[in-house]
């Protein structure tokens, strides 16, 4: 810590897995401030410095004259006890004051004390963050789930390099404002730190029975775009052009609506039941945290029969690499998520049955009708759930065995 005059900043160590870097932080005029440095001198130094202007804005307060400096004085009385500079103390009753509307403030810390448990234990975003990846990498989530822990959130962790449990809503709200990125890429960083947050609130890292800090900030309205589907032709195309390997994985987004994430984690071939012509996707990977049975259609189960036989994970590799060789066979352009969109778009006009349709994906009624009512006509629908294997195909699969 260093002090200068009453002006106080701090310089505290956060280590990560293979480094250790220094913090400075102190209250400004327009709010925390935080800098990082990679050397301790030099971080010393800094906040030195910044002290100093800091206690120069104090000797220019010292300036004013008659009440003003009466209130001056006594505010600086009324907070000794505190150690903690006047500037610092006035913006954490702003804050205050304005998080409770103007309410008592003192009757608030009051029962703040008697109902909230304020020693949390001071563990770094950083911190937080390696420790989710650990229990997700032990969980078995897939490599593409750990890599956007490793992108999205590292990234977080490097920004708040301080105690998780004083990262507050607004702090979140600039961070994710500050990126110049889509609404739904914004959308897809807050669920991610709703995940780790309340991953870190079951941990007593942060309090109990209380909002995140990612909760409170609320979702990030997206405008609802009519989803991209593929053509019949470009589906068959698509299938007949994957290697055997990659063929299950096309076939069940296309035909069974199952989600790419749910192949990520480890959807098995024990979930296909070909006797009764059933999946069931299992809660520990389902989306939706609910398990759902999906009655196969009669294309789906020829494109599948060759493979009953198998056991263990049906496709929990990094598909790109072999999303990148079927296109490039095809000649289909890849559009993200369009396979499972086809299955709503085309099961919709086959069905015309929202609550079937939702159960069978995995989402409300709602969404669905919003999104796949009336996408495709009927001869469309017709040509999609008569899409079968070539016997080529039936050939060149079963010699996999």
């Amino acid at each position: 810590m260093v002090k200068k005059g009453h002006a106080t900043v701090k310089v505290y160590e956060v280590k990560n897995r293979k480094t250790t870097n220094y913090t400075v932080a102190y209250i400004s005029a327009t709010g925390r401030q935080r800098r990082t440095f990679a050397d301790l001198d030099l971080a010393k130094r800094e906040a030195g410095i910044i002290a100093q202007n800091l206690a120069d804005g104090d000797m220019e307060a010292l300036k004013l004259t008659g009440r003003e400096k009466q209130i001056y004085v006594e505010a600086e009385r009324a907070i000794a006890a505190t150690g903690l500079p006047l500037h610092s103390v006035a913006h954490e009753f702003a804050r205050a004051f304005d998080v409770l509307g103007g309410a008592n403030i003192v009757e608030a810390a009051r029962y703040f004390k008697k109902h909230v448990d304020a020693d949390l234990p001071q563990v770094t975003a950083r911190e937080a963050v390696d420790k989710f990846y650990a229990a997700k990498e032990a969980e078995g989530m897939s490599a593409m789930y750990l890599k956007d822990i490793r992108g999205m959130l590292g990234d977080f962790a490097e920004h708040f390099q301080c105690p998780l449990s004083s990262i507050q809503t607004d702090d979140l709200r600039q961070y994710l404002n500050a990126k110049r990125v889509s609404l739904v890429t914004k959308a897809n960083r807050r669920r991610m730190l709703v995940v780790l947050l309340n991953f870190a609130r079951d941990n007593g890292w942060l309090r109990p029975n209380e909002k995140t800090a990612a909760e409170a900030l609320g979702t990030y309205k997206v405008k609802p775009r009519e989803p991209e589907i593929h053509t019949p032709a470009e589906v068959r195309r698509l299938l007949n052009a994957a290697a055997p390997d990659f063929l299950p994985y096309l076939a069940l987004i296309s035909f069974g609506g199952v989600r790419r994430e749910e192949l990520h984690k480890g959807l098995s071939w024990a979930a296909i039941n070909f006797d009764r012509g059933t999946i069931t996707v299992p809660a520990a990977i389902a989306k939706t945290g609910r398990k759902r049975k999906i009655v196969m259609a009669e294309n789906l189960r020829e494109w599948l029969s060759p493979y009953r036989v198998k056991s263990g994970p049906i496709f929990n590799i990094d598909p790109r690499k072999r999303i990148a060789k079927v296109v490039k066979a095809s000649g289909v352009k890849w559009k993200r998520n369009a396979l499972r969109h086809s299955f709503g778009s085309y099961r919709m006009e086959q069905t015309k049955n929202e609550g079937q349709v939702a159960l069978e994906m995995g989402n409300s009624p709602k969404v669905v009708k919003d999104h796949y009512f009336e996408i495709v006509d009927e001869q469309a629908a017709r040509d999609y759930w008569n899409i079968k294997p070539l016997p080529r195909d039936d050939r060149k699969i079963v010699a996999m065995h």
